[in-house]
């Protein structure tokens, strides 16, 4: 099948060769009328622009979207919110999987940058601040996961630690004093990752509270091979002293425990309370009710996407949006068990 030319299409509509590609770069200084011309004339012939010859020129009008894991329930809601952000650009996404591990992180940036893309959006990275500092000096770049400042990038959040204090509080409030904490391992996380912001949100409201006593951590590993999140699931809830309540650092997780304590004949909410984070839309599934915290999944990459519009189009100064959390009680909560 014949690809048309920029030639046949400036042909067809009437127009220059400049003109057409004044239209593909959504330039300024277009009549309506050129830009219906130009855009009927690329219908009719069906013509596509090359990605690698627009690189050479200046933009390939492509963006580099760099996920960590497919599974997770939650990503899609961010995927939801960039493409409703791109719907009216000319950009386009290049979506990438980097299991978490730093040689297959590396190789994930490396491949797009190779494919001259003009910017990244990357969620959760595991990579040091200082490789991803570089990366951003060569290409405009969001983080969405990673509280980084002064780092030559700009970053989409949930407020970690207020989202933690709200799920916390609210198993307080149901009367849970025994409340553990089921996150990542600081190995498989990124200092200023949001797991690690969750934690301290939690530690924070234990000790508030005067529950500095009830403080249980169990870390569960995301390394690729090494998922252990039911083996820590089973811990959890096969301990001496079971907590009453759990507080996971996402729904994923939390989703493991509920199917652990399925197995194990534990009731949920009556024997044991469970709170998410992310709020994914599986969370509302009658069989799961979880109780979570919603963090706005479509908001987070609706404005990843606008930052890096702006940063493409020239802004040089870091931007940083922390998003509010908010509880969304569900059935997974339920008054503290009594003890025997």
């Amino acid at each position: 099948m014949k690809r048309a030319t920029i030639k046949e299409v400036a042909e067809a509509a009437g127009v220059s060769r400049a003109a057409v590609s004044k239209v593909l770069r959504n330039a300024y200084g277009l009549s309506d009328d050129m830009r219906t011309r130009v855009e009927a004339a690329m219908a009719a012939l069906n013509y596509r622009p090359q990605t690698a010859a627009r690189g050479l020129r200046g933009r390939t009008y492509t963006l580099g979207i760099v996920l960590p894991d497919l599974r997770n329930p939650f990503f899609p809601d961010i995927l939801d919110g960039v493409i409703s952000t791109l719907r009216s650009t000319n950009y386009e996404p290049l979506i990438g999987f980097r299991p978490s591990a730093e040689a297959t992180e590396r190789h994930a940036i490396e491949t797009m940058l190779d494919r001259k893309i003009d910017g990244f959006l990357m969620v959760a990275p595991l990579l040091e601040e200082s490789y991803l500092t570089t990366v951003a000096t060569s290409v405009p770049t969001v983080m969405i996961g990673r509280h980084d400042r002064d780092c030559g990038y700009d970053t989409v959040n949930n407020d970690d630690r207020n989202g933690a204090r709200l799920a916390v509080e609210h198993l307080i409030s149901l009367g849970h004093r025994s409340i553990a904490y089921f996150g990542l391992e600081p190995a498989s996380a990124a200092p200023n990752n949001s797991t690690a912001l969750r934690l301290v949100g939690y530690r924070e409201t234990m000790m508030a509270h005067g529950l500095a006593d009830g403080i249980s951590v169990f870390d569960g590993s995301h390394f690729l091979g090494e998922r252990n999140d039911e083996e820590v699931a089973h811990r959890i809830l096969k301990s001496e002293r079971r907590p009453t309540a759990v507080f996971c650092w996402t729904d994923t997780v939390a989703f493991t425990l509920m199917a652990e304590a399925l197995k194990l004949g534990i009731r949920i909410p009556e024997d044991l309370s469970v709170v998410g984070y992310d709020n994914a839309r599986i969370a509302a599934l009658p069989q799961l009710s979880l109780t979570s915290i919603d963090q706005s999944g479509h908001l987070l990459g609706s404005e990843a996407m606008k930052l890096l519009i702006e940063r493409i189009e020239g802004r040089r100064t870091d931007r940083h949006i922390i998003l509010p959390p908010r509880l969304d009680a569900k059935g997974s909560t339920g008054p503290a068990p009594a003890r025997a």
